[in-house]
């Protein structure tokens, strides 16, 4: 334990000095003589002072002492300092659609929480998780994720996980594995990651190939319906995947076409929802647009609003899934007409199960990632005070009061005895 403020426990100390030294002056009443002259002399109290060998009222003394020591420990702000080790380490595991073998990525994390460092380990896609070490094994059954990742989210994570290890560690060491695909780094990665002030260390994974991205939708829809204009501009492919966009509450014969390996979108038209503004992410791709929200089915999430409620899930049915669509586009406007809102409307309408292509990123984008520093970050820089406030100075106020209490109930009880 340590004491952010010392000069208010030396106070403390001296003022309890004080009181100890005041007591060894005595005052007291002089001895009375019988004189015939003692009717010329005032009638009032006379005391003297004399220096006492030992104090009196030892009990009263040490109340006031205590008192005083109590409220200066108090006000000297105690805190904990808790026992630190040398590291601590975050490990960001990338499980999102552009890994190749997440078999491989896993054993590369089996390695890094081998030895004795403490570490936390962060799965990430489009959200972060973190995960016990204990569960590795559950995650290595789990099926991979059909969501982007997001490096963003990942460093955000990080940072908060990074801060609850500073407690017991002189530094933090990050370790991100994943293959750093491009569509995962967004505008915000960088101003993000220099949130962490130290380097970052990449193990980079292989990227997963381009699945088969033939596909074509089953039929179009007339000008006159508002996703008219976006699913003109999709070329049609023939062969591959098969995609049923519907604009109603999904059949037995959607139901039908899922199980045979076909995907169903039901993007309701039909919704009495008042649009209001609002921000869309799916992907990369993110638009702010007078848009309505239909209450959607459960599932694999596939895109977000802005808040961060689901606004599409996929759920898978025999061989193939049915998407739900909570995205309602107001009839008037030309928001089918915007390309973001056009490349948002081909992701959706994407079969289950098909990735987009991936890239990687470029290698300077990863250097600043990387970052200029060395060494892990220090985890001074990382705790927003030096140590755990202790809840001993509200019990050390408590003690003062009571000390003070009981002092002025002894020196009231003994006020009639001295008289």
């Amino acid at each position: 334990m340590i004491f952010l403020a010392p000069w208010a426990l030396a106070i403390g100390a001296l003022s309890a000095a004080g009181v100890v030294l005041l007591h060894l002056v005595a005052r007291q009443r002089p001895a009375a003589y019988l004189l015939p002259t003692t009717r010329f002399i005032p009638d009032q109290r006379t005391l003297v002072s004399r220096a006492a060998a030992r104090p009196r009222d030892l009990v009263l003394l040490a109340l006031r002492v205590l008192l005083l020591l109590a409220a200066g420990a108090a006000f000297s702000r105690p805190i904990l300092a808790p026992t630190r080790g040398a590291m601590a380490r975050v490990v960001l595991l990338d499980r999102s659609r552009a890994v190749a073998s997440p078999s491989e990525a896993l054993a590369r994390v089996r390695t890094l929480v081998s030895g004795t460092v403490p570490t936390t380990i962060i799965a990430f896609d489009s959200i972060p998780t973190p995960i016990a070490v204990a569960a590795l094994d559950s995650v290595s059954r789990a099926s991979r994720a059909d969501a982007e990742g997001s490096l963003s989210a990942a460093f955000a994570a990080a940072r908060r996980a990074g801060v609850l290890l500073a407690e017991h560690a002189d530094s933090v060491q990050l370790v991100v594995v994943s293959p750093m695909a491009r569509s995962e780094i967004d505008s915000a990665t960088q101003r993000i990651r220099d949130g962490w002030h130290g380097a970052v260390q990449i193990e980079r994974m292989a990227l997963r190939a381009d699945s088969n991205t033939t596909w074509r939708l089953e039929h179009g829809l007339s000008r006159d319906d508002p996703l008219g204009p976006s699913v003109a501009v999709l070329r049609p492919v023939s062969g591959g995947r098969v995609t049923r966009l519907i604009r109603r509450a999904p059949l037995a014969m959607d139901s039908a076409f899922a199980r045979d390996g076909g995907t169903v979108v039901w993007w309701d038209s039909t919704s009495a929802v008042r649009p209001v503004p609002e921000g869309l992410a799916v992907g990369e791709a993110v638009i702010v647009a007078v848009l309505g929200r239909r209450a959607i089915a459960p599932g694999r999430v596939r895109a977000r609003w802005a808040d961060g409620t689901p606004a599409v899930t996929d759920s898978p049915v025999g061989a193939g899934c049915v998407r739900d669509v909570g995205i309602v586009v107001p009839p008037g406007g030309d928001l089918a007409l915007h390309a973001p809102f056009q490349r948002i409307v081909r992701t959706l309408l994407m079969p289950c199960g098909v990735a987009q292509s991936e890239s990687p990123a470029d290698s300077a984008v990863i250097a600043r990632l990387v970052g200029s520093a060395r060494n892990a970050a220090p985890s001074a820089a990382m705790r927003s005070d030096k140590d755990r406030p202790s809840p001993l100075a509200r019990w050390l106020l408590g003690l003062a009061l009571l000390l003070a209490i009981t002092e002025v109930l002894v020196r009231a009880r003994r006020a009639p005895e001295a008289a």
